[in-house]
């Protein structure tokens, strides 16, 4: 008997034990997400000091006011604690880290050609594949980097620019994809400007003209993960811009992305039955009195970083069923930022897809000179190829931002 309880005893004892095991920390509890802070990022602000640059700081002009209050922004966003200021030209020249407002303020108002020359560097060529690169080089996660350039390729009297160029884009994409590699989840967005420039302009064989108050463009190039860039964004928008203002905008993340839609559900022409609670499903679709099926679509693309110019450009979208589309923003974007609307003669039953494709702006090649031989307004020598590079390797394996698909019975 006094075995048996003996026994007993153990057994309990051992299964005591056991239930007081400590759990797999996989097992707990994960804390509440609104704890969970992402770190901020890091910005790296390039500036490129080549001799051709030297025109937009000759006194006080729109660039000069246009990044300073930019990089201010910044400053005062938020967005991040840590602001790096850095010179580029073939070389990388350190400024300033962590910069403050005061280092920001040195950094802007103080430049004019003589200080660009004191930084040093190799001032007289300017190789902007190699620029990237090491843009990109230095960009490691959690990174944003920023190059103010005038993008102008200028290779030197011994090289044949013309020839050079495709080379220029084969670099660039091959660079830029290999970024890609290291951090899928990258953004670009590069800014078009324009100032007032007073100096020499560099054409392509570095031949020499003197411009006087004469309006040249200039870009702003954003890299970064995607997420950072839309916070960026959110919290410095186009409109904050000073000086001229921003002319134009590319941006490009990785594609096939997926966003938020539903079917339009409101008063009026659009007011279509649905599905019961089903929000992508339309059914028993009529013609009004217009004579034309017509419905809408409300879609959150904020996450794409497009413009409106992009986004609001019917020929950027891909359309089955021949509905006829009309892109519009927003004004009230507390969810939705853009409505897709529809039309046709007859109603077309079956999945109605939506495609918005990547394509590279038509401004693109509107702003790019071909012939580098004379400074033309408004106009970049080999803007094109490079911009061409940075899209080409993100539309590798995806040439839709995104798909929208409504179901209509």
């Amino acid at each position: 008997m006094r075995k048996i309880l003996f026994f007993t005893f153990v057994l309990v004892l051992l299964s005591s034990c056991g239930g007081r095991q400590k759990k797999d920390p996989s097992e707990r509890v994960p804390p509440d997400s609104t704890r969970i802070v992402k770190v901020k990022p890091n910005i790296n602000v390039y500036i490129e000091n080549s001799g051709s640059m030297d025109g937009y700081v000759k006194g006080t002009t729109d660039f000069e006011m246009a990044v300073y209050n930019y990089l201010g922004d910044i400053n005062i966003s938020g967005v991040t604690d840590t602001l790096n200021l850095l010179y580029i030209n073939s070389d990388t020249i350190s400024f300033a880290r962590a910069a403050n407002a005061d280092v920001i303020a040195d950094f802007i108002q103080k430049l004019e050609p003589s200080t660009f020359k004191e930084r040093g560097g190799n001032r007289g060529t300017s190789d902007i594949a190699d620029v990237i690169k090491t843009v990109l080089r230095e960009t490691r996660e959690n990174d944003i980097s920023i190059l103010v350039t005038d993008g102008i390729f200028s290779p030197g009297k011994e090289k044949d620019a013309t020839e050079y160029l495709i080379n220029q884009e084969i670099g660039i994409k091959n660079t830029m994809a290999n970024h890609l590699k290291k951090y899928p989840n990258t953004a670009v967005i590069v800014y078009q400007l324009s100032s007032k420039f007073n100096g020499t302009y560099y054409n392509k064989i570095d031949a020499k003209t003197t411009l006087t108050n004469e309006e040249r463009p200039y870009y702003i190039w954003v890299i970064g993960e995607t997420d950072n860039l839309a916070a960026l964004t959110r919290e410095v928008p186009t409109s904050k811009f000073n000086g001229s203002g921003i002319k134009h905008t590319f941006s490009i993340i990785a594609g096939n992305q997926k966003v938020d839609y539903a079917i339009k559900n409101g008063s009026g022409k659009f007011d279509v039955p649905r599905k019961g609670n089903d929000n992508k499903t339309i059914e028993d679709l009529k013609r009004d009195n217009t004579g034309k099926a017509k419905f809408a679509v409300n879609a959150d693309f904020s996450k794409l970083l497009l413009d409106d110019e992009y986004l609001t450009n019917a020929a950027n979208y891909e359309v089955s069923n021949t509905y006829d589309l009309m892109v519009k923003s927003r004004e009230s974007k507390d969810k939705y930022t853009h409505s897709l609307n529809f039309a046709a003669d007859k109603v077309r039953n079956g999945t109605l897809s939506v495609k918005l494709k990547t394509k590279l702006p038509e401004w693109v090649e509107e702003v790019n000179d071909d012939e580098g031989e004379t400074a033309v307004a408004g106009k970049t020598y080999g803007i094109k190829y490079q911009l061409k590079g940075i899209y080409e390797a993100f539309t590798n394996k995806a040439n839709i931002y995104t798909e929208i698909k409504i179901n209509i019975q």
